[in-house]
């Protein structure tokens, strides 16, 4: 999950880092199989076939454009939600409304300033009871638990509301293949992933100005459980078993119990998908299988994680293209832009001009 603040955000504008997407596509693997398309400063919507199944008719610009449990916010500060044929379908008086995840989001009433979680009918399945401050927050439930976030300590509740695991620790991450990331000890400072992470540093335990040390990471378990006394210099999700780290300047792989079992020896490293992880060598990616052998080798200047047997390479000359688990160029044709493929379909741009939603052998499903 993101954490990206308003001061982050003005240093993507002002220096020039992405914290979108290159092209849009749904990036959760629990969204429905809608997608959007935009005509005309509106947005519209296509079933896995090519099929309109909403006229562009929606706002642009709504939080991911996702949709989860039949549903999408559209008016995030009113907490408005459409199903999937663009009819409204839950207007309440709340204040804000985020994104369904396992039926239920995250959401606050008007004049009021506790956070709780609708259901799909929009009424308080979880009453609201959580506090919103700069040491007080919520999450998106995600394997089964949602991440709270209680007087500057992060704990998990389950789907009644009852912490699961009690806030305990200074910093946390939600839950992935039944593993979450932790920092343990603080104060500490770390710098997150994603585009404007470099710009946007977390304090743990501490607060911005001050030189505390960097942070160091563990794991726990669905009990609470650290499965590990060691801590790592960075780490990244579980996946498929095993989760990257980063023990000195290199990255690894360690399993459930925290054992290593691939050693120290990338640039970087990205959690498994599809069996496979992107890796860095030499200042390029190429990509590892569960016992650390490369299975394509580090040639690209970019590269994303396999998604239903593709990646994304590109030399970040504005040219991307799909090879397979092979490293072979398996989709004909170069774009201007193109996604991960999600649910059947991949979301391109041509070098011409246009975008369209393409299969996996490359036909054009939708184009506009």
């Amino acid at each position: 999950m993101w954490r990206l603040s308003v001061l982050a955000w003005a240093a993507s504008v002002v220096l020039g880092c992405d914290a979108g997407y290159r092209i849009w596509i749904p990036r959760s693997e629990s969204a429905d199989p809608l997608f959007r398309f935009i005509k005309h400063g509106k947005a519209g919507y296509i079933d896995a076939t090519g099929r309109v199944v909403i006229p562009p008719t929606l706002p642009e610009n709504v939080a991911t454009g996702e949709f989860h449990d039949g549903l999408m916010e559209v008016a995030v500060f009113d907490g408005e939600y459409v199903d999937r044929t663009g009819r409204l379908v839950i207007k309440k008086d709340l204040y804000r409304g985020w994104d369904f995840s396992e039926g239920l989001a995250v959401a606050m009433r008007n004049g009021e300033k506790l956070w709780g979680y609708i259901n799909t009918k929009g009424d308080f399945a979880i009453s609201p009871r959580f506090e919103s401050s700069l040491n007080d927050y919520v999450y998106p439930f995600s394997d089964g638990l949602a991440m709270i976030k209680v007087h500057g300590k992060f704990g998990y509740i389950d789907h009644t509301g009852a912490f699961a695991i009690p806030p305990r620790f200074p910093d946390g991450t939600s839950f992935s293949d039944g593993m979450a990331r932790v920092v343990m000890e603080g104060p500490c400072v770390y710098f997150p992933d994603g585009a404007c992470g470099a710009f946007n540093p977390v304090f743990v335990g501490g607060k911005q100005g001050t030189k505390p040390p960097p942070c160091k990471f563990s794991y726990i378990d669905k009990t609470g459980r650290v499965i590990t006394e060691q801590r790592f210099d960075f780490a990244r999700d579980f996946s498929e078993g095993l989760a990257p780290v980063k023990i000195g300047a290199l990255w690894g792989f360690v399993d459930k119990n925290g054992k290593v079992v691939i050693a120290p020896r990338f640039e970087d490293a990205q959690p498994f998908s599809s069996g496979l992880s992107r890796v860095r060598i030499g200042g390029l990616y190429g990509y590892v299988d569960r016992s650390g052998s490369v299975v394509v080798a580090p040639r690209h200047k970019y590269a994303e994680g396999f998604s239903e047997e593709f990646a994304v390479v590109g030399d970040l000359g504005g040219t991307y293209w799909y090879i397979d688990k092979e490293g072979r160029r398996k989709i004909p044709g170069e774009y201007d832009a193109a996604s991960p493929f999600f649910k059947g379909l991949a979301h391109v741009r041509f070098m011409s001009g246009g975008e369209a939603y393409i299969d996996s052998s490359g036909r054009i499903v939708f184009r506009y």
